[in-house]
């Protein structure tokens, strides 16, 4: 309709939303310019995104809700007749991932045409969900496309000007990138660790003036024993599973009364005269589990510290009439919303007074849509509440729950599907953890495996591959895309060593790793192991 009244238009886009409920600002841009890059390269259209000169490229000045002409389109929703589409040849395969919309939306206007955002239409885009995993291979691919598009279409000064930008915006991004990616993925252990040292201090503090008369401790290990405290704590909460996406208070306890055991024991394994006071090492414990626990407690109206835990946080399912028995179904055999679950119909939340919405007592919300339950009312519901809660969204025909918690990070995809334990991210920590100690300890009886001749050379070449991450120690037998993926192993699930042939049937091999899979747990590999190192000598 809006095409037949204006017989100009070439494209239109509608207004973008991300899975928590926020406008995506490349709904509606300007093209590439030095100044709208200058500015955008040093943040100041962060700092004033209203602003028509400082976010010139985003358009800020132009109202999110209202139709306007603007010269460039997102890719992500485009409505482009066929004619437009044979005028102006289509997208350029030039661009890969990124810079495509640009490109077609520059030759619509050249072509006389007109480019229209209607943000009286929103849909939802789960951003991000195609772009690499490594953020600098995302950064090269996004400012390489605007790369081609300045050589495509700038001459002369502008095009020279726009050149060093770009180059400048790929080193500064790799720079921040380098310096702040490590923080940004363990943001919550780095706190940890420091309300670690901290509770450290007090306890000496308070040990050496309540029970050790004002005296010092005399021994030059004291500063150093602050460090190697909060490491050893944190590398144990660590492995217990505690900073996985799931956060669970008893985790955390349990995990750090193992930790300040196992300092006990390291602590009893120092040398006479580096010792200082057990009583420090305990209240040191203490202090820092209840730290951690009251931080977390602090946290959780700030998501992004703590991470993705939507899958164990209180929810309430919003289901239509028609979605609501599926839902109910998959959610009573998902592990992922097992506590302080809510159910409720459409009926109770459309009649209930408009405020509800800032005042529910969860911390997810999941949308069961269909009859009585739209995309369209979700979408302007989650708009209004931006980024209050973890937002999941459940179709019964695909059966599956997805979300995305906003345009910065890949989404979730949950089903009812079988859980393989392999797949558990501490399970395969530790599997990790112990192909390293397995491959440390044959290098360190390397001398007498060298006495084996070749076949002591070819395992230690199998550990230095296992070290470096290219192998595995224990694996599947056969090749599978149903389960969980392995790297190459060097003894397979049958005990064989992965070189030599076998003439079994490929549905015993299958059902094998599916048990493997299926019933992993870390201390079996060690069993294995032992049980099956003649195999490592095997010859292919």
């Amino acid at each position: 309709a809006f095409v037949n009244r204006h017989p100009n238009c070439g494209a239109i886009g509608v207004k973008m939303i991300d899975g928590a409920g926020y406008f995506l600002p490349e709904s509606k841009r300007a093209f590439p310019t030095p100044v709208a890059a200058l500015f955008k390269l040093c943040r100041l259209a962060d700092i004033f995104p209203k602003s028509a000169v400082f976010n010139q490229y985003a358009l800020g000045h132009l109202s999110e809700n209202e139709i306007h002409c603007v010269p460039v389109l997102s890719g992500a929703c485009m409505f482009v007749s066929h004619q437009v589409l044979d005028t102006t040849g289509g997208f350029d395969e030039q661009f890969f991932m990124y810079g495509e919309d640009i490109d077609l939306s520059y030759r619509i206007e050249l072509a006389g045409f007109q480019n229209y955002y209607n943000g009286k239409v929103t849909i939802l885009h789960f951003k991000g969900e195609s772009k690499p995993p490594d953020y600098l291979e995302h950064v090269q691919q996004f400012y390489g496309a605007m790369q081609v598009f300045v050589k495509k279409h700038y001459k002369g000064s502008r095009a020279f000007l726009m050149a060093i930008l770009l180059q400048t915006a790929i080193m500064v991004s790799a720079f921040f990138s380098f310096i702040t990616k490590p923080l940004r993925a363990n943001t919550i252990v780095f706190f940890d660790f420091t309300l670690l040292i901290l509770a450290n201090i007090f306890a000496l503090f308070f040990w050496k003036y309540v029970f050790h008369n004002g005296i010092p401790f005399n021994t030059f290990f004291v500063p150093y024993a602050l460090v190697l405290y909060a490491l050893v704590f944190t590398s144990i909460l660590w492995m217990g599973g505690v900073y996985d996406s799931r956060y669970k208070p008893s985790q955390t306890i349990s995990s750090g009364i193992l930790a300040i055991l196992v300092l006990l024991a390291l602590y009893a394994l120092l040398p006479e005269q580096i010792r200082f006071s057990r009583g420090v090492v305990v209240l040191s414990g203490v202090l820092g589990l209840l730290g951690i626990l009251l931080f977390r407690k602090l946290l959780q109206p700030f998501k992004w510290l703590m991470g993705n835990n939507a899958n164990n946080l209180s929810a309430i399912a919003i289901g239509s009439p028609e979605t609501l028995p599926a839902l109910q179904q998959f959610l009573q055999y998902s592990e992922h919303y097992a506590s302080n679950l809510s159910i409720i119909t459409t009926a109770e939340i459309t009649d209930a007074d408009a405020h509800i919405w800032n005042h529910l007592p969860a911390s997810t919300i999941i949308f069961g849509w269909g009859k009585g339950l739209s995309i369209a009312y979700i979408i302007e519901k989650i708009q209004t509440i931006p980024g209050q809660y973890f937002y999941r969204f459940f179709n019964n025909k695909t059966n599956h729950i997805i979300g995305s918690d906003g345009r910065s990070e890949k989404g979730a995809v949950l089903s009812s599907e079988i859980k393989y334990n392999i797949a558990l991210p501490a399970q395969r920590r530790m599997k990790r953890c112990l192909d390293i100690l397995f491959a440390i300890g044959f290098y360190c009886c390397g001398v007498f495996i060298l006495l084996a001749g070749a076949k002591g050379t070819q395992l230690l070449y199998q550990a230095w591959q296992v070290l470096t991450g290219k192998k595995t120690w224990i694996g599947y037998t056969g090749n599978h895309h149903q389960i969980p993926p392995l790297k190459p192993c060097v003894i397979n699930t049958l005990g064989s060593n992965s070189n030599q042939s076998l003439t079994l049937p490929p549905t015993l091999i299958q059902k094998t790793d599916e048990v493997y899979a299926l019933q992993y747990e870390w201390p079996n590999d060690i069993i294995f192991m032992f049980q099956h190192l003649n195999a490592l000598f095997k010859n292919p």
